[in-house]
């Protein structure tokens, strides 16, 4: 048995779990159902508000987009939309309502993420731009102001209709089904458990995500503008949310999966999100992009350091090492990596690596992730998933890295700078990670044919000990536990217990019931497919036993049929020729004994004859054996058949004692002059007639079968039938005018051509 020295011990606790059912004296049945409803309705209440604010914004048809020169020009038109008649590629100067004064258009009008401007003076302008093309906009009707292909100033008066369904960017749904994703999940969990703090502090995260992402969607997928303070609102939202969440985080992380700091405590954090975020109302900092991506950074900076300082309180507990693996590295990664693509390209005056859009999608990911390991229905094949997360984490940290060292340090342009990046990961980092993956994490599984082939030599193992070693070897060696126990009470398949640390295996053959404990070295836990794994061992393994039990069961019956024919057979032949005064009897007696012995060894060689030839040498020895004695036999040689018949030692000998049965019984009771004997196969059975023209008497041998048939057995019917029997043939007796006949019946195995 492996000791405890490596890695968790016996005794220690484990990790705090959330479990499916409601607590104990403090919630009902249906609480958890009815705060699911509260949360749907919020769900609810989200999407309505959301698609009413994005849908009521007057709508023009017209994609737009900045030139390299700056300018604002049609990238499409949507047939059907109010500006349609405007070409594509045409460069939009301005709105005007009806007779007034043209607003033109500016580049930054066109700004997605507010936040993306740095200072205070162009975002109070940038508002009240917005005002005024929303202002033109619901005038009724606008006036749009654009160039021909030609370059000649054009003016085109639309009337701006109802924004479709349809016309919503890709980077809209991301941002939606974000925030109503985390707050479903983040809501179920809560529901379970609602007075467990992990679970509060997941809602306040969902809550706080669907804020900040659903204000987002709705002024970065605006067609041109929004009105300003309805703009300045959704923008604070945003920023608040994202403050929320990382508070929530932060929170999370000192309370889950230990303790680490006493929930009055956490209070500081929500004093620092409304600091935060009154700095932020009161431009305390020289512009929106530091006041916003400054806080949200050191949020993350301390989900960091609370990963970190679980990492230590979890080093002894191998189920907590397990969830804070899951949790820490979905969480870090995923809001790491928006915060490197958005908040860190920002922060160092860099355009954002993609859309802020289509980087939310970062974070449904972590509610994904965090809803297994919060729920801790089964919180199991982590260890390695983590490592991966990790490692494909810095390859993305090591491409930005690289990417803003050759920006800044060698001056090179974003696209060679990039390139160099990607050849860097591709060609260096990769290969180097998965070098360190397998020297570290990976575990070399074993193929299925040498599963089976280990599984094969634990069940024929010689002895019951050394099937019970070999089997506890293969356990190590699938599952490396440090501890492996016999088990009292067993289970009647595989369990899992202790959230993983433990699984129960059912006794096999000799082996009694074990117990793995601290699998891998106590470095992870015991999975599903773990469990999976096990049950499949266990019934391969009871396929194994029972095909050895099989075939010791078939070593010992043809031991004793091997010993019985040398006590019958050639023992009687034997004992028989030391009787016999004449030397020719005896000579015959001692080649029939050498031919059994023959038949004998050719049965323990497995070898296989073919019928004719078994039947010509029957035929040959009964022409022998009647010689002399005044019985003619009538047995004509067998036709060549188109497909010859092998025949085992089983049904051979079977046979030719039957027949020889039959014969000494002709020889010594019925007074035949004459022996009719014909031999025919195909259709898999073999049919044998013998007939004589004896008294028909023959009941004395036989046990009492005349002329009409069957009567009471004796010795040599029982005898016969047994043989007969054996081979699954069967026995009959036709009635005949004069003397006696019987016909036996084998069934015949495979054919050889």
């Amino acid at each position: 048995m492996k000791s405890l020295s490596r890695g968790a011990r016996q005794g220690e606790p484990a990790a705090s779990s959330i479990d499916i059912a409601p607590v104990e004296g403090s919630a009902s049945a249906r609480e958890p159902a009815t705060l699911m409803l509260w949360v749907v309705a919020l769900c609810i209440a989200a999407v309505v508000g959301t698609m009413w604010s994005v849908l009521a914004q007057p709508w023009l048809g017209l994609h737009l987009g900045v030139a390299a020169d700056g300018r604002v020009t049609v990238i499409a038109a949507a047939a059907g939309g109010p500006g349609s008649a405007v070409p594509a590629g045409s460069v939009l100067h301005g709105l005007s309502v009806p007779g007034g004064p043209v607003l033109a258009l500016e580049a930054q009008d066109l700004t997605p993420e507010p936040d993306f401007i740095t200072s205070y003076a162009d975002l109070d302008r940038f508002m009240a731009r917005q005002s005024a093309l929303h202002a033109i906009l619901g005038a009724g009707q606008v006036v749009l102001h654009y160039a021909g292909a030609d370059g000649a100033p054009l003016a085109l008066a639309v009337v701006p209709g109802e924004r479709p369904l349809a016309d919503l960017p890709v980077d809209f749904w991301v941002q939606f089904v974000t925030g109503i994703g985390s707050l479903l999940i983040s809501g179920w969990v809560w529901s379970i458990r609602p007075r467990d703090w992990p679970p509060r502090f997941f809602i306040v995260s969902g809550v706080a995500m669907v804020m900040s992402a659903h204000a987002a969607a709705i002024y970065s997928s605006r067609e041109l503008a929004l009105d300003g303070i309805l703009f300045q609102w959704l923008s604070a939202a945003n920023f608040l949310g994202a403050m929320g969440f990382g508070a929530a985080a932060v929170a999370l992380f000192l309370r889950y999966p230990m303790p680490l700091a006493a929930t009055r405590h956490l209070v500081w954090l929500t004093l620092f999100v409304a600091v935060c975020f009154a700095a932020d109302r009161l431009r305390l900092f020289d512009g929106q992009t530091t006041a916003r991506y400054l806080p949200t950074a050191t949020e993350m900076v301390s989900i960091v350091l609370a990963v970190a300082a679980q990492w230590l309180a979890t080093r002894r507990d191998a189920a907590a090492r397990a969830a804070l693996n899951w949790l820490g590295l979905t969480i870090s990664i995923g809001a790491g990596c928006f915060i490197l693509i958005i908040g860190a390209p920002l922060l160092i005056g860099r355009e954002p690596y993609m859309s802020q859009g289509y980087a939310f999608g970062f974070f449904l990911l972590i509610y994904l992730g965090v809803a297994l390991g919060l729920r801790r229905y089964r919180l199991f094949a982590i260890g390695e998933w983590s490592f991966r997360v990790l490692f494909y984490g810095g390859a993305i940290l090591t491409m930005l890295v690289l990417d803003a060292a050759l920006l800044y340090v060698l001056h090179l342009g974003p696209e060679p700078s990039l390139g160099l990046a990607l050849v860097f990961v591709g060609f260096l980092y990769l290969p180097l990670r998965d070098a360190l993956w397998r020297r570290t994490v990976a575990r070399r599984r074993m193929a299925e044919p040498e599963l089976f082939r280990a599984v094969i030599e634990v069940a024929f193992g010689a002895s019951a000990e050394e099937r019970a070693g070999r089997w506890r070897a293969l356990l190590e060696r699938l599952f490396d536990p440090l501890e492996i126990a016999p088990l009292a009470e067993p289970p009647r398949i595989a369990q899992l217990r202790g959230d993983g640390t433990e699984m129960r295996l059912p006794p096999t053959g000799e082996t009694g019931g074990l117990a793995l404990r601290y699998p891998f070295g106590g470095r992870a836990l015991f999975s599903l497919l773990h469990l999976n794994l096990a049950r499949q061992l266990g019934l391969l393994m009871q396929h194994a036993e029972a095909s050895r039990s099989a075939y010791e069961r078939g070593v010992a019956e043809e031991r004793r049929r091997i010993s019985r024919d040398l006590h019958d057979d050639v023992g009687a032949r034997l004992l028989s020729g030391l009787h016999k005064g004449d030397i020719g009897d005896m000579r015959k007696i001692l080649r029939e004994a050498i031919v059994d012995i023959r038949s004998i060894a050719g049965a323990l060689a497995g070898d296989r004859l073919p019928l004719s030839v078994v039947a010509a040498d029957l035929r040959h020895e009964t022409f022998q054996r009647l010689d002399g004695t005044g019985i003619a036999l009538d047995w004509p040689m067998n036709p060549a058949a188109g497909e010859e018949v092998m025949v085992d030692y089983t049904l051979y000998r079977h046979f030719v004692s039957a027949a020889r049965e039959i014969v000494s019984n002709a020889i010594r009771h019925s007074g035949a002059s004459r022996l009719d004997i014909r031999l025919a196969w195909g259709g898999g059975l073999l049919r044998a007639a013998f007939a004589d023209n004896g008294i028909g008497r023959a009941e004395a041998a036989l046990g009492g079968i005349g002329r009409a048939g069957a009567a009471p057995g004796g010795n040599g019917l029982r005898n016969l039938t047994a043989r007969v029997g054996a081979v699954g043939g069967t026995i009959a007796f036709p009635p005949v005018a004069a003397g006696f006949a019987i016909e036996i019946t084998l069934p015949l195995g495979r054919t050889a051509s």
